[in-house]
Formats: C-alpha cells, sequence, structure tokens
C-alpha cells in the first residue's frame, strides 16, 4: 500500500476538476504527496465513463457498470492503483485466450514471451496455415521494426502492407482493432495499434492476460479513491459545476469563489476542457479537434436459473447487414436474481440512425448464435454518447502541461493526454498519474524555476 503523507496546515492547495480514473488517480497522488486536494466534479458519482449505474431490468435492479470495459494484465499502473486502493481482491486473472463464435481459439501457451505468442498462434483453431503465417510475420515484422508504423498510416493500410489475407483480418485483427481503439480500421491510427499490441500479445505473457473484475467499476477505483481521499482529509464536492476559472497574482479561483488553489488541473474530456478553458484566451483548437465516438453496452438478461451456459468471454461474429452489431460479450455472473451478460458494440454511431429494438433483437439473436439455449428475457442497452475520441492518425497529442506558458499552474490530464494509447483506463490512469507527479514537482520547485 502506498505510504500516506499527512497534509500540513501549511501545505498548498489545489484543485483537480474530473472525477473519472484520471482525475482520481491525480487527485490520490497529491493528496498522498501532501497536498490539500479539493476534488470536483458535476455528476452524482464518481468514475466518469467508467461508473457503476443502477439499472431498472424486469428481472429487479442490478447495479452494472455504464458500460462494459476490458482490463487487461499490461494495464499495470491501472492494477497497481486498484491494489493500492485495496481493491485488488475483486479481480481475477486469467491467460490470454482468444475464442470467438465461429470457432476461432488462440491461447497463449505456457512459455516465455515471445513464445507464448508464436506458439499460440501456431496452433491456433479456426485459421489456416496461410492465416497463422501471415500473423506471425506481422508480429515478428512489428516487433523487428521497434512497434513502429509510417506516419498517417491507418490500420487497414498497416494490414495490408503486412499483407493480411482477408479472412485473419475479418476473425482477429479487425475485432482486436475495434475493440480497443473504438475506431474502424480504415480510419484507425496505426501507430497506436502497434502500441497496444507491443503492451498486450507483444509483451510478457502475463500482459496478455484477461482481468475480470467480480463487482462492479465502482468499487474498483471510484469508491476506494473516495474513501482514500476523504482519510487524508481532501474536500469532495461531487454534483457541483464549475463553470469558470479565474487566474489571479495568488493563483486560481473556480467560479466567483474565494478559495485561491495554487495549481488546478483540468481531467476533463477534451471537449469538456475546450470550453472551460476557452473564455481565458488560449488556444482551444487542439481540444476541439478531438471527435467523440460512442460505445454502447447490451446488458442481456436471463433468469438466474435459466441462463444458457455462458463464456466468460466471447469475440461475437459482427455482421451490420444483418443487423448483428456486437463484438465481444462478456459473463458477468448472477447480479441479485439475474444472469448478465454485457455485449459491446464499439464504433457504434454506426448504428446512430438504427432503431433501440432492432438493435436489441440483432443483439439477441447474436447471443442465441452464439450460445443457445434461450434467448435472453431482457435486454437493456446503454449508450456512452461520448465514450471515447475516435483514434485516427490526425487526432492531436497533447501533454499536461500544454498551457504552461500562457497560463502557470493549469495542468491536464484525461485518457487523450496519453499519446500513446487509445481511449481507455489504463491511459486514463496514467494520465493522472503523470499529471500529478508534475504538479508535485512543480509546487516543490523555486518560484523562479517553476
Amino acid at each position: 500500500m502506498a505510504e500516506r503523507a499527512a497534509t500540513a496546515p501549511g501545505a498548498a492547495a489545489v484543485a483537480v476538476i474530473g472525477a473519472g480514473w484520471s482525475g482520481l488517480a491525480a487527485a490520490v497522488a497529491l493528496a498522498e504527496g501532501g497536498l490539500r486536494v479539493t476534488l470536483l466534479d458535476s455528476a452524482p458519482r464518481a468514475g466518469g465513463r467508467a461508473r457503476t449505474i443502477e439499472l431498472e431490468t424486469p428481472l429487479g435492479p442490478i447495479a452494472i457498470d455504464n458500460g462494459q470495459h476490458l482490463i487487461v494484465g499490461a494495464y499495470r499502473q491501472t492494477l497497481e492503483l486498484i491494489a493500492n486502493l485495496g481493491a485488488g481482491g475483486l479481480l481475477r486473472r486469467h491467460p490470454m485466450h482468444l475464442v470467438s463464435a465461429s470457432g476461432l481459439s488462440v491461447r497463449a501457451a505456457p512459455l516465455p514471451a515471445p513464445l507464448h505468442l508464436a506458439w499460440g498462434l501456431l496452433r491456433a483453431r479456426g485459421l489456416g496455415w496461410p492465416e497463422r503465417a501471415a500473423a506471425l510475420r506481422m508480429m515478428g515484422g512489428l516487433r523487428r521494426g521497434g512497434w513502429r508504423a509510417a506516419d498517417g498510416e491507418t490500420v487497414a493500410a498497416l494490414l495490408a502492407r503486412y499483407r493480411q489475407p482477408a479472412p485473419l483480418v475479418s476473425r482477429l485483427w479487425a475485432p482486436l482493432c475495434v475493440g480497443a481503439l473504438n475506431t474502424l480500421p480504415v480510419d484507425a491510427c496505426a501507430r497506436t495499434f502497434a502500441a497496444v499490441l507491443r503492451d498486450t500479445l507483444g509483451a510478457q505473457r502475463d500482459d496478455s492476460d484477461f482481468v475480470a473484475p467480480e463487482a462492479p467499476l465502482g468499487a474498483l477505483l471510484p469508491d476506494p479513491a473516495l474513501a482514500r481521499l476523504r482519510d487524508l482529509g481532501a474536500t469532495i464536492r461531487l454534483r457541483t459545476t464549475v463553470r469558470a476559472l479565474r487566474p489571479t497574482p495568488a493563483g486560481w479561483r473556480l467560479d466567483e469563489g474565494d478559495d485561491v488553489f495554487a495549481a488546478v488541473l483540468v481531467a476533463l474530456p477534451p471537449w469538456s476542457a475546450a470550453r472551460m478553458l476557452e473564455p481565458l484566451g488560449l488556444d482551444v483548437a487542439p481540444l476541439a479537434a478531438f471527435d467523440p465516438e460512442p460505445i454502447a453496452t447490451a446488458w442481456a438478461l436471463w433468469p438466474a436459473g435459466n441462463a444458457p451456459r455462458l463464456p466468460r468471454w466471447l469475440m461475437l461474429d459482427e455482421d451490420p447487414a444483418r443487423r448483428l452489431f456486437g463484438q465481444w460479450s462478456f459473463d458477468r455472473g448472477v447480479i441479485g436474481g439475474a444472469r448478465v451478460a454485457g455485449v459491446v458494440v464499439s464504433a457504434a454511431s454506426r448504428i446512430a440512425n438504427e432503431p433501440a429494438d432492432a438493435v436489441a433483437a440483432g443483439i439477441a439473436e447474436q447471443l442465441r448464435q452464439a450460445v443457445g439455449g434461450p434467448g435472453p428475457a431482457a435486454l437493456r442497452i446503454v449508450t456512452e454518447r461520448r465514450a471515447t475520441f475516435r483514434c485516427t492518425p490526425g487526432r492531436p497529442r497533447l501533454s499536461c502541461d500544454h498551457y504552461r506558458s500562457l497560463a502557470p499552474g493549469l495542468w491536464l490530464a484525461g485518457d487523450w493526454t496519453w499519446p500513446d494509447y487509445p481511449a481507455t483506463l489504463e491511459s486514463a490512469v496514467r494520465s493522472g498519474r503523470q499529471a500529478a507527479a508534475r504538479m508535485l514537482d512543480s509546487l516543490a520547485a523555486p518560484p523562479a524555476a517553476r
């Protein structure tokens, strides 16, 4: 567990605006660093785009996530923070096994890296020898090239450059791309996809582990983080919308308040941060250039005693022409009186004009085809309309101190400020912890050096 620092009476006061995973990670690090932290968020519940919600269903209310998120072993900082907050016991690790409804099966072998993946691909079921050889060729080529892609290259162009056969693209690479980047391969950033492959399939064997939560997301990080912050004397203000920042000679004020903060961390989505910072006369065009992309999660429910056998996770066979929209299914076990599975529809802007009942019927049919048994007794679709940014090659890449020269004491955090990754829990946590470390160093430095 991390060492806790007592907040000294004369410690600098800092404000963190946004109680998503980046803001929470930063606030905990700042409070443990001995600063007086005020955490603010307009929502009634912490967690941002990865939070617990109460969902009313015909089988009774359930506490579940606002969207299904995948955690893997490569999320080292996320897993470390969850463990430090005392919630590590809610996670279970499983060796990587990519399995699809149509018979694809790629299982990591119990061998040292990179042999674990090479052996897994050689023994993969559902792929012919040309596809297996092509997958090995691409992973080997990326490794030898330092996991780099050409400037401006898309995932589709990368796959073409490595001569990946169409069956391999449709059954493996495209689902991985859409699931990780929430962007179709024709538009997705090859540099980011290569980084994801580098840190999961191309890294140590346990980095590709699937880490399954046994509780909703709120119990993993948001609730324990708030408890830690309260223990450290932080001020937490949920249901509080910050509408304006005001620089003063002594620091920063929020709205019309009298409190002065030595530094402010804006841990909001880029489009929300742009609206807050534009009145300061700052150039917010890079923030406004991020394009939001929705993710829909269909929560399928069966009576607990009348559910089909559900795989822990399963790649579904997407076919939008037949209104089969899901890409992944995750078994969430029994919640209340219901057996629950989450079906993820990434890049969900494609279904924006589809009637909700048609989407639900298509996903129910996907599940019936994939797992058999009775169809779901109920299905509830939860859509995060601005779940992530579209991970394209030309998206802006900003640092946490992007405005430091023009607005000293103003910092940024969020998954969009971690340029190497797509919008994930790990990039959010990394960005928050990095911004906190930089803030602590800045506040500890002599004034002339700031």
